[in-house]
């Protein structure tokens, strides 16, 4: 029994001495800087720059072009699974998209309102009087279709929304010494890590895309 004792107050004495050696290892952990790809030896200037913690926070654009982006299923699907005769069905579908920002390519990390228009900024305003895009703004195309269903079928739509990629980098001042530095620049100096991918729309203000229809069987 006094065996046993001794081991409980031996180990109680070293509970908090042992918390306390992790105590830097688990404050200090790869996940706590937020912006993707860098670690806690560079300041997390994504969260300082959605928190107003710079005196500067500009997106520069290096490179940007135009392409068709992914098909979404737009609306329900029209189903004729038990019918005798084909199967008509005109409507509008309507479906919209919004401007995306990711870091690294790859990270999506949400950006507050402030953020959003400081990397607006630095994007190129469209030159085209056919082809327009405006950061943040949520761009709609609305459109009356006829699904043709053939009994024993299902049929849906779907829309590929053009997108207006832009890839760059940031540029962000602080007012004291950062890890060594006033300045840095995510990921990189002239980098493509941060992607702003813009809806484009039409000068009438549709959206720009392709419609696709397709049927199945039940």
């Amino acid at each position: 029994m006094k065996i046993l004792k001794s081991g409980r107050r031996r180990m109680a004495m070293l509970a908090p001495a042992f918390a306390l050696a992790l105590l830097p290892f688990s404050t200090g952990t790869a996940n706590a800087n937020t912006s993707p790809g860098w670690g806690d030896d560079r300041p997390d200037v994504i969260w300082d720059c959605n928190n107003g913690k710079t005196d500067l926070c500009q997106y520069h654009e290096v490179s940007a072009w135009t392409q068709l982006g992914k098909r979404r299923q737009v609306g329900n699907p029209v189903y004729n699974c038990t019918g005798s005769r084909d199967v008509d069905v005109e409507r509008w579908w309507t479906t919209s998209r919004t401007t995306t920002y990711s870091f690294q390519q790859e990270t999506k990390v949400e950006v507050s309102a402030g953020f959003e228009d400081k990397l607006e900024m630095g994007v190129k305003a469209s030159s085209s009087q056919t082809e327009k895009w405006e950061v943040g703004r949520t761009s709609t195309t609305s459109n009356k279709l006829t699904a043709h269903v053939r009994p024993g079928m299902a049929g849906g739509y779907w829309f590929a929304p053009y997108w207006r990629k832009s890839q760059g980098y940031l540029e962000v001042h602080y007012g004291k010494r950062k890890h060594g530095h006033y300045f840095w620049y995510y990921p990189g100096r002239g980098s493509r890590g941060v992607e702003i991918n813009t809806p484009v729309f039409n000068s009438d203000g549709e959206m720009k895309g392709k419609w696709y229809w397709a049927t199945w069987k039940c």
